[in-house]
């Protein structure tokens, strides 16, 4: 009860922030989606760590099944093309007119890469895996369904950016990326004193969970690699980078935040190994963070943990929910029916009901985040990827038509 209490506090603590968020005086579309276009270096780092970073129980779930391997597919590759976003295409999706994916697309390549843009990017940024995450989580903490657990959480999620858009997410976000540092800070030092030094942890392993590539062939880290590729397309980071001050905070602020995820990764990484020696054997290995806790942990310690945990899910559930929703409500409809500023406004409020929707329906077809990551990526990113690029790269441009057949 206290746990699911300070986890209760937690959020309400995050969606007050997110309610109060001051907006621009132009109340504008610009404002809503960019927040101006103002992000200082330090709010830059704090929305784009956390927001990047949901998957939290999905790294238990896969460094629970494979190991070390987690590292070798779920971080390495992230920071490898993180740093090529940051080197080559961070400044230019500062200085490229226009607020979203679909609308530079549209000014490279016409109208209906335009459309076929913004119903990818509405895939792409379904919160369907944080959201089966945040469920989880909570339904653990509550003995609630796991379907009404995610009801709940999307609920949470959307109340926090319905108003303010991205400047409502990230002033919860400077709280988001304290938590969850601290709450996994927290949790190693209890694991540690009930599993024992390294050398115990490692006497406790199975056999290969110390293998960078756990067993894993060659063409499948090759797959998971190609699904990093996820990085260069990824929303959220064209998102931060458009609103960023200026060009420079943009390509400093992802070099920056790569240095917080390998610290985070080592963490987690960790966590999830002492996981696996501590609880050999689970029926959901998504639930391998919370069991440790549970586990390890006095009652106090644990709800800050799980506090920690949740940070992480809603902060990448808020930002995606509100990405899914602007592509959906204003570069999806607003393109098959054009509308003035403040309707296009409505018409993302209105689409963030129907993207929590969505997310419900696939988190509860495919109920497991590494499928779920698997899935979505493969089937979206080679549709984005080319056209993208040759957005920021004019020397790798094609023809329009070649380019609606990329995304198809």
């Amino acid at each position: 009860m206290i746990d699911a209490l300070l986890v209760a506090l937690f959020l309400a603590a995050a969606v007050t922030l997110g309610s109060r968020a001051r907006r621009g005086k132009e109340n504008s579309l610009e404002d809503y989606v960019l927040a101006s276009r103002a992000l200082t270096l330090p709010l830059f780092v704090a929305t784009l760590v956390p927001t990047f970073y949901g998957g939290v129980l999905g790294i238990g779930e896969f460094t629970w099944t494979s190991g070390l391997s987690n590292w070798t597919v779920m971080a390495l590759p992230y920071y490898v093309f993180a740093a090529l976003y940051a080197l080559f295409l961070a400044e230019r999706v500062r200085v490229t007119p226009g607020l979203t994916i679909p609308d530079h697309l549209e000014s490279a390549y016409g109208r209906s890469s335009a459309l076929i843009g913004a119903f990818l990017v509405f895939i792409l940024a379904s919160p369907a895996d944080e959201l089966l995450m945040a469920g989880t989580l909570l339904s653990h903490l509550s003995g609630l369904s796991v379907a009404l657990a995610m009801v709940l959480a999307g609920t949470a999620a959307l109340a926090l950016v319905w108003r303010g858009g991205l400047n409502a997410d990230v002033a919860a976000n400077r709280l988001q990326i304290v938590v969850m540092f601290a709450g996994f800070a927290l949790v190693l030092p209890f694991a540690l004193k009930a599993v024992g030094s390294p050398a115990a942890l490692a006497a406790r392993l199975p056999a290969g969970h110390l293998s960078w590539t756990g067993g894993m062939g060659a063409w499948k880290i090759l797959g998971w690699w190609l699904i990093a590729v996820w990085t260069i397309v990824d929303p959220s980071f064209h998102q931060r980078c458009a609103a960023a001050e200026s060009p420079a905070t943009a390509r400093r602020g992802i070099l920056v935040s790569i240095a917080f995820w390998m610290l985070f990764d080592l963490m987690t990484t960790t966590a999830g190994l002492y996981a696996r020696a501590m609880l050999p054997t689970l029926d959901s290995p998504t639930l391998a963070f919370p069991l440790l806790a549970d586990a390890t942990m006095p009652v106090f310690a644990r709800g800050l943990f799980f506090a920690g945990v949740s940070a992480s899910l809603f902060a990448a559930l808020q930002g995606t929910s509100l990405l899914s929703a602007v592509s959906l409500g204003k570069d999806l409809f607003g393109r098959l029916s054009p509308t003035d500023e403040a309707g296009q406004q409505r018409r993302v409020r209105g689409a963030l009901a129907i993207t929590g929707l969505m997310a419900f329906v696939m988190a509860r077809l495919v109920p497991s985040v590494v499928d779920l990551w698997y899935s979505v990526g493969s089937a979206v990113i080679p549709g984005l990827l080319l056209p993208m690029l040759g957005v920021y790269i004019p020397k790798i441009r094609v023809a329009p038509r070649w380019a609606t057949a990329a995304s198809l």
